[in-house]
């Protein structure tokens, strides 16, 4: 693999940690190796646990005595209870967010929303995800609760190594940015029940798009860098 030479190797290892993960080429239950994982990006060891700590902190990565760093694996209990969760509060969040937008809320969830419509119209399947995270969160935002919205980021950050767009067929992707729209249509139009409606089915098929990255218990795989 080409070595780096970006603005800092600590950026540069980061960015290529984060698109492995979002890509799938570590999946959950992956064991890090530092020492691997500098060798084939050609730089040292202590970029590589920078920017293994900074993942740590965003939730897509974890570290366990003994073992290391790992993308965190979790079972479908685990994963129900998430949204279940997601569910109780982005509810209430949604309800106060239609209350309380502003045009610029308005103009910005257009935008995200848009954004992520182009990105999947050219198969960019994570800055689809990404956008699409953007658009919930322009919505959830407006709901001026920050101390909701930091509980909300961290139940999203749980499960950013299960992105359901990663795991779904062309057609699966296309309901979720068809859903967004709806959405996107009810939070424009201040309706409050239809957009809490619409939010509660795209999470459903979140949930089940999710899933299809749970299976079985089993021993860490090691990344093969």
């Amino acid at each position: 693999m080409t070595t780096f030479r970006p603005q800092t190797m600590q950026e540069a290892v980061l960015r290529e940690l984060r698109r492995r993960i979002n890509d799938g080429e570590l999946p959950p239950g992956t064991v890090i190796r530092v020492d691997a994982v500098a060798a084939a990006l050609g730089v040292s060891r202590i970029p590589v646990r920078e920017a293994l700590m900074i993942l740590e902190g965003e939730g897509l990565v974890t570290h366990r005595p003994h073992v290391g760093f790992a993308v965190p694996s979790l079972t479908a209990e685990e994963l129900e209870e998430i949204y279940y969760l997601r569910a109780l509060l982005e509810d209430e969040a949604l309800r106060r967010a239609v209350a309380n937008a502003t045009d610029a809320d308005r103009a910005a969830a257009h935008e995200a929303c848009a954004a992520a419509e182009d990105a999947l119209a050219r198969g960019q399947v994570n800055a689809f995800s990404d956008n699409g995270r953007r658009f919930h969160a322009v919505v959830l935002a407006s709901c001026r609760m920050p101390r909701l919205l930091r509980l909300l980021d961290g139940l999203w950050d749980a499960t950013e190594t299960y992105r359901a767009a990663n795991k779904l067929d062309e057609t699966g992707q296309k309901t979720l940015q068809a859903e967004h729209q709806v959405m996107l249509d009810a939070f424009l139009a201040g309706d409050e029940q239809q957009l809490v409606e619409a939010a509660e089915l795209h999470r459903q098929h979140l949930l089940a798009g999710a899933l299809l990255g749970t299976g079985p218990a089993a021993d860490p795989p090691a990344d093969p860098s």
